[in-house]
């Protein structure tokens, strides 16, 4: 029996790769804004852990310039668990998430897109892996 190996594409168009880029940032008590990639991306996983005991909102933007907290509309939004041991998230999305322009995060302690409140400094860990 043959058995023919099948490679998922991974990237945009013909820019396909097996190395993913990280980014990592240790939450600021700020509103995080922060610009990842100024190109065409796919996000292939985020890692994200709060050891504050509120939930935290982090925010993902489809912008090749640093987006501007509680402006524009995010394109994903996912609210980070609260505990002061650690609760948090891991998202490794069977299709990865395409971003036509860039990607930029907000994170901050409201839900609403409007929100500009930055929470407590080193409370929050995020990882995001792209191509």
């Amino acid at each position: 029996m043959l058995f023919s190996r099948v490679k998922a594409l991974v990237g945009m168009g013909e820019n396909a790769t097996d190395v993913s880029i990280p980014f990592s940032l240790v939450a600021a008590a700020t509103a995080n804004v922060t610009l990842i990639c100024n190109r065409p991306c796919v996000v292939t996983s985020i890692h994200a852990i709060n050891v504050n005991a509120a939930v935290r909102y982090l925010r993902l933007y489809d912008s090749a310039t640093v987006p501007v907290a509680g402006a524009g509309t995010p394109i994903r939004r996912y609210g980070i668990p609260g505990a002061t041991t650690g609760a948090g998230f891991i998202l490794a999305p069977t299709v990865p998430f395409a971003f036509a322009a860039g990607l930029g995060i907000t994170m901050t302690t409201g839900s609403a897109d409007t929100d500009t409140a930055g929470g407590r400094g080193r409370k929050v860990i995020l990882t995001i892996e792209y191509v």
